[in-house]
């Protein structure tokens, strides 16, 4: 192989490298905006699960609130046993007079 054919190889080689750094520059900057565009989506998902975290922080808040003023069954029956029991008391007064 001549000196000339060798340089014309080595230019080939050459021309052929940069055209792979051409499209390997192209396809990271392709990758950068594409993870700037992950990385603003990630923001608002976080975001959104922050308000969602609140949201359930403040429902757990108001079951708690609920559950510790509601009236249980056994709330009802003690009543109602006790209702029962003036009424009876109310009922045995008034047949004395």
């Amino acid at each position: 192989m001549s000196e000339k054919e060798m340089i014309q190889k080595i230019l080939e080689i050459t021309q052929q490298t940069q055209q792979s750094v051409l499209e390997l520059t192209a396809d990271v900057a392709d990758l950068k905006v594409r993870v700037a565009n992950i990385e603003e989506r990630l923001t608002n998902i976080e975001e959104r699960v922050t308000n969602i975290e609140e949201r359930v922080t403040n429902i757990e808040e108001r079951v708690t609130n609920i559950e510790e003023n509601m009236v249980r069954k056994s709330d009802l029956k003690y009543y109602d046993f006790k209702i029962a029991e003036h009424d009876r008391e109310i009922f045995e007064l008034k047949q004395q007079n």
